[in-house]
């Protein structure tokens, strides 16, 4: 009679194990989808202020253009000169000096993409608005890359 008590309590023991073990499970799972879904969002909202950050410099970029220029640069997909860089930003406090370099002109130094260095705690990322080569009638798409080594190391 002593030996099955034993095999009860042990029982109970092993059944209590088994529901605490299913129970952490569930709160693993739920705490782990939770966490990477946070950070996909986090991730994909750290991409569309990196774009718009882009975007905005490169609006700034087109606003100094002429309308002469600026219809022959979308006609043709051309984002830029490479005189006019994310490296040589001194058009940002000068635009006429921009819009009168040698580029527009002559589509000599024009080219598809433009590289911005977006500003972010802790350093820069790089995110790169490239035209892509025009087709026919259809229109420029413009795409956005942003160089995910910086990224993660931030």
């Amino acid at each position: 009679m002593l030996n099955n008590k034993k095999g009860a309590a042990l029982m109970q023991v092993l059944l209590v194990t088994a529901i605490l073990a299913g129970m952490a499970t569930m709160l693993l799972r739920a705490s782990l989808s939770r966490t990477s879904s946070a950070r996909q969002t986090r991730q994909s909202i750290s991409s569309e202020l990196l774009i718009e950050a882009c975007q905005a410099e490169i609006n700034m970029m087109w606003s100094q253009k002429t309308p002469e220029t600026f219809k022959r640069d979308l006609a043709g997909c051309w984002m830029n000169c490479k005189i006019a860089s994310s490296e040589d930003t001194s058009w940002l406090s000068n635009p006429t000096s921009y819009e009168s370099s040698q580029c527009h002109t002559t589509l000599a130094n024009a080219t598809r993409s433009y590289t911005c260095n977006v500003p972010v705690p802790g350093g820069t990322v790089d995110v790169t608005a490239t035209f892509s080569t025009p087709s026919g009638t259809s229109p420029c798409k413009l795409t956005y890359t942003i160089d995910r080594d910086n990224i993660d190391q931030l």
